[in-house]
């Protein structure tokens, strides 16, 4: 915790110790009576906050004399539901961490991460999907060779961006594809979030056919990028940039238009 960054950039750390401060009173006390330093009594203020003990912050924050900033009205917890900001994703993954609790993950009644994409209108969720897929492969950024920002600049287009100001769709594409990126990073190693995701789209046949529809695309997106960097043909470049540029999925990569010479189809 000492090498973390600050709190509000700590998202995942501060939703682990906001579960445990609800869930656990003795392991509340214990904690909190032996802080190892002040960057860790920091950390422990936000969660206090983000747990909805807001009695127990203020104590807290008298007797570490820690100046009290959290902000009026701040979403417990237990009632968060990300829909245009990022960060609520890694508070919800950080208590599932600390809990097993997969409500956390999907809840019907709290509409927790996955439920911020069932309720998305078809197109943001297509192309959530289709950032967050991409972000997951190759760590945020598009494929090596590419161009650099391509896709959020795309979503900018799209969404609005004005004034540099992400509008509130923009901001909700966002923040639905930062949580594909993470479930399905996690659902590479945790039989439980797997077998979440899989009921997910079990129970959604709109949005397992969104899914299916990006993961087709997304794959010859990757069979695009081995090609590219071979032999860099006009074709394929303008089919990868359609694609980067959120194109339908469904007319994405159709081998008529990619391959429009006979030097292409060689």
């Amino acid at each position: 915790m000492d090498q973390a960054p600050s709190s509000a950039e700590n998202g995942t750390i501060t939703g682990f110790f906001a579960a445990l401060f609800d869930g656990s009173p003795e392991m509340r006390r214990k904690l909190l009576d032996g802080v190892p330093s002040d960057r860790a009594a920091d950390l422990y203020l936000a969660a206090l906050h983000k747990a909805g003990l807001t009695d127990e912050a203020r104590r807290f924050a008298s007797s570490r004399k820690l100046e009290d900033a959290a902000s009026p009205g701040a979403m417990p917890l237990k009632t968060l539901t990300p829909l245009f900001v990022p960060l609520d994703n890694d508070l919800l993954l950080g208590a599932y961490m600390a809990t097993g609790d997969l409500s956390y993950i999907d809840h019907i009644l709290g509409d927790h991460i996955l439920g911020n994409l069932r309720t998305s209108p078809d197109g943001i969720a297509a192309d959530a999907i289709c950032i967050g897929l991409v972000m997951g492969k190759f760590a945020g950024a598009v494929a090596p060779g590419r161009p650099e920002n391509i896709m959020i600049v795309a979503a900018c287009r799209k969404y609005g961006c004005p004034k540099s100001q992400a509008s509130k769709d923009m901001m909700r594409v966002m923040t639905v594809a930062s949580a594909v990126w993470a479930i399905r990073s996690l659902a590479k190693n945790d039989v439980a979030i797997k077998q979440e995701l899989d009921r997910f789209f079990q129970n959604d046949s709109r949005l397992a056919a969104i899914f299916g529809r990006e993961q087709n695309a997304f794959t010859n997106y990757l069979a695009s990028v081995t090609l590219w960097s071979v032999e860099k043909g006009k074709s394929l470049d303008a089919a990868m940039t359609d694609y980067e540029r959120l194109g339908a999925a469904d007319t994405s990569f159709k081998p008529d238009s990619i391959l429009q010479s006979p030097e292409d189809k060689n």
